[in-house]
């Protein structure tokens, strides 16, 4: 790391405005009822959400996965799990290693945010976050919404992507006695696999009062894998020749760390910890063509960041958050096979970013002597929230040196709840600016984006929704500033969201024993300033360019159904089902207008069925794609054929006197086709994955 060259100037002027946020909002909500003493409800820990129902009755579409059910799914990596959520398009550039990055309603990666207890992850030089890195191990809940989070204390940051994903780590407490949960397991499969996960989480309450403790955990996880898994390559079209070839450069090794504190000061005031590490070394496969199968290049990445999250209920009105945030990444790029002067490619980068949020909340209907956790008939709810965040990469391979770039994010938020109705909304005010040192490159960029939500319980198992959101995105830094290919005059891309929803949820029928909630979506996206890569005068040299207008018009639809044949014997059904119609309404003289724009298919789907027995659990799920092409143009020449997928797994628990064994056998595309979710990448064939864990408590 290049520490002389990092610009604390800018860093400590931002901490500074935080800081003062900080001091201001908290002196204020101090004086609000200074001669009062009052006692809260305790703070209730992150977990695994409420399985009292079915179906999540919110403004935005919101779907959820709970540890148990990631649990019975054929899932290794986050981004495995994401593959069963509807309206969700994974690239998987095939392989463990092989970049994830996911797609949501036909919107590019750089629209989904991901929080990681409850702090967003970004990488400011590509603006995509590689989702096959975090390990499904330490998770309690993934949950993906699109539209307006209903929550009033987040960060501003929240409502400037499109679709929000939310990553929760397994917070409980140990047992009073043990007041000590060992978690461990190892997993290993086709092709080399070998992955072993430990966590320890530790409870030390205080002896003077039991309300207040600490609750800490500590785990670590290391994947290797060979990756050589064979595939069926062919020279042309289905009819010509075919090749048995096996996947070259498809090693990886990662290992990651993570300690989490959570400290419960008194009822109502928590303060929290997390700090993390990665580090891995993998090839990257060549695309299969034109006879090219040797693959030379190497990445390697180291990734830390410690994060700090303070939350404060004064009383029934007033609430305050603060999050702080540091990140550091580095990658080392390099291709020994380059067609240079060198016969070599060899890139580094290193990015930073600071990063400080204050939030308050208000809540002006509730009286101060109310409990803070009531729900009023008529309830209403204010929020205010500031985020500063400065970020910078450092590489010598573009043309500017230290890019850098310094934003402020302010939204005023609103939740109205009268029990049928609940109105939700935010107004989100953007300022941006770019820099670069040596350079009188600056640009500086403001925009307002508003976004409501409105549902109406018309019955207490029947919501309708609707929603309307507007996203402003900025270029990255590849984007922007990247060598023969940046493009300093680019445009932020613009997007409009509208959703009509309906959910529906049965009550327990033929006694009890069946219940059911279906989601039904329907959705029209429209995304200005399309930030796209174009080629000029060879394939080898590229420029960015903002492309006109893309329409998006799609439904989704999702079911959960538990089924009861008798005690300890359960059906539960997952399905989900989604249709696109993402098109180019450019210029109507242009060979790719009103064509489905590239790696979007029209249809996709997934469904998961598990049966629970008192000794064994048995899963089957099945990933469905339809035609998809790599192109603009939709002619035969850039078409990706669809897929099914389908996985059977099956498993055990035993559970002796506080310890819990178990085993995991997963049997992992049962076609044993290579199919390609990108082109030119095929996914591995048959194989297998077995996990055996254990846990104290």
């Amino acid at each position: 790391m290049h520490w002389g060259t990092f610009p604390y100037r800018f860093l400590k002027r931002m901490l500074s405005l935080g800081v003062l946020l900080f001091v201001m909002s908290f002196g204020a909500l101090a004086q609000l009822d200074s001669t009062q003493s009052k006692q809260l409800n305790e703070v209730l820990i992150q977990g695994e959400g409420s399985q009292g129902s079915l179906a999540q009755f919110s403004t935005a579409a919101i779907q959820t996965l709970s540890a148990k059910e990631i649990q019975h799914l054929p899932t290794l990596q986050l981004s495995d799990a994401l593959k069963f959520m509807s309206g969700v398009v994974v690239k998987d550039y095939g392989g463990i290693g092989g970049m994830k990055t996911v797609s949501v309603r036909g919107l590019g990666s750089q629209h989904t945010g991901v929080l990681y207890d409850g702090v967003p992850l970004t990488d400011c030089q590509t603006g995509q976050i590689d989702l096959g890195k975090y390990s499904l191990e330490k998770l309690g809940s993934i949950a993906l919404t699109v539209g307006t989070d209903e929550q009033i204390l987040l960060p501003a940051r929240v409502h400037s992507y499109s679709n929000l994903l939310k990553l929760t780590t397994f917070h409980t407490l140990p047992d009073p006695d043990e007041r000590i949960q060992v978690k461990a397991s190892c997993v290993t499969g086709s092709y080399g696999l070998v992955s072993p996960f430990f966590q320890l989480t530790s409870l030390m309450p205080s002896e003077k009062n039991p309300q207040r403790y600490v609750l800490w955990n500590l785990s670590g996880r290391f994947l290797r894998s060979r990756g050589d898994y064979p595939y069926l390559l062919h020279y042309g079209g289905v009819t010509d020749s075919i090749s048995h070839e096996e996947r070259q450069n498809t090693d990886i090794k990662t290992w990651d760390v993570e300690a989490n504190v959570l400290v419960q000061l008194k009822q109502g005031e928590q303060l929290s910890f997390k700090v993390y590490g990665y580090d891995s070394d993998l090839g990257l496969p060549n695309a299969t063509i034109f006879y090219n199968l040797d693959a030379k290049q190497r990445l390697h990445n180291f990734n830390y960041f410690g994060q700090m999250t303070y939350r404060k209920w004064f009383n029934s009105r007033w609430s305050y958050l603060l999050n702080a945030k540091f990140n550091s990444d580095y990658t080392h790029y390099v291709d020994s096979a380059y067609l240079n002067e060198a016969h070599c490619l060899d890139n580094t980068y290193q990015q930073y970013e600071g990063y400080v949020s204050n939030a308050v909340s208000f809540a002006p209907l509730h009286q101060k002597g109310e409990e803070p956790g009531r729900v009023l008939r008529h309830d209403l709810h204010l929020g205010l929230a500031n985020d500063l965040f400065y970020n910078q990469l450092e590489s010598a391979n573009i043309d500017y040196e230290h890019p850098a770039r310094f934003t402020t994010l302010t939204a005023l938020s609103a939740r109205y709840d009268s029990r049928p109705v609940t109105i939700n909304g935010n107004l989100l005010f953007t300022t941006v600016n770019n820099m670069a040192q040596d350079t009188a490159v600056g640009k500086a960029f403001l925009h307002l984006s508003p976004a409501l939500s409105i549902s109406w319980r018309a019955h207490k198992h029947i919501q309708l929704r609707a929603f309307y959101k507007d996203i402003f995105r900025m270029p990255t830094f590849n984007d922007l500033y990247y060598r023969e290919v940046g493009n300093l005059w680019l445009k932020p891309e613009k997007t409009q969201q509208w959703d009509l929803g309906l959910i529906v949820e049965t009550p327990k029928l033929w006694r009890g024993t069946f219940n059911m909630a279906v989601t039904l979506d329907g959705y029209y996206n429209i995304v200005r300033d399309k930030i796209v890569a174009f080629p000029t005068h060879n394939l080898f040299s590229w420029s960015m360019l903002n492309y006109g207008l893309v329409h998006i018009a799609g439904a989704e639809m999702t079911l959960n159904a538990i089924y009861t044949i008798k005690r300890d014997y359960l059906l539960i059904i997952h399905g989900s089902c989604t249709y696109q119609y993402a098109v180019d309404r450019t210029d109507p003289g242009y060979p790719t207008y009103g064509h489905q724009i590239p790696y979007t298919p029209r249809w996709s789907g997934s469904v998961s069925a598990t049966i629970h027995l008192p000794f064994v659990t048995v899963s089957y799920a099945l990933m469905l794609c339809g035609d998809r092409y790599a192109l603009g143009e939709n002619i035969p020449a850039n078409l990706v054929a669809g897929y099914a997928d389908h996985s059977l797994s099956i498993q055990h628990e035993s559970l002796i006197k506080g310890h819990t064994l178990g085993f995991k056998f997963e049997l992992l595309n049962l076609s044993d086709r290579n199919y390609e979710i990108v082109r030119n990448y095929p996914m591995q064939g048959s194989g297998f994955r077995l996990k055996m864990y254990y846990q104290f408590h």
